[in-house]
């Protein structure tokens, strides 16, 4: 089994390699303290953003899944904190070579990408992934 920090590094690095490729300058803090991974510069603006690694939905594979919110060890268990959008701007995220970039709109537990339409046809209620493309998203700002 893949070191969950490991992996949690190695998507961090892969969407700060894909900003740099593009063009972006891309800022870290020096110390692991913030409640963001990086900062990125694009027309003149900083946006905050929190970088969180995907994985498969359901064995059916119709989409991926991240966590948004943090987990750290205090005196007395763990303490989870949801980000809000007073702390980042958005969401980043890596799956099979794809980048996404989702706005940090209201503190959520979870994001959940779609690749392919909903059982229950309820589609206007999900979120897909081809919307969120980071090319796509960042062009809006």
């Amino acid at each position: 089994k893949k070191n969950t920090r490991v992996t949690g590094e190695l998507t961090e690095l892969k969407c700060q390699m894909y900003c740099l490729e593009k063009g972006f300058i891309v800022s870290k803090p020096i110390i692991d303290n913030a409640r963001y991974d990086m900062i990125l510069e694009h027309n003149g603006k900083f946006f905050k953003i929190q970088i969180k690694t995907s994985r498969w939905m359901s064995a059916e594979q119709e989409g991926i899944i991240f966590n948004c919110k943090s987990q750290h060890m205090v005196s007395g268990g763990n303490k989870i904190m949801k980000y809000t959008p007073d702390e980042i701007d958005f969401f980043m995220t890596e799956f099979e070579g794809n980048f996404y970039l989702i706005p940090c709109d209201k503190p959520k537990s979870e994001v959940r990408l779609r690749f392919k339409p909903t059982k229950n046809h309820q589609d206007d209620k999900a979120m897909f992934a081809k919307n969120h493309l980071f090319e796509e998203v960042i062009k809006q700002y």
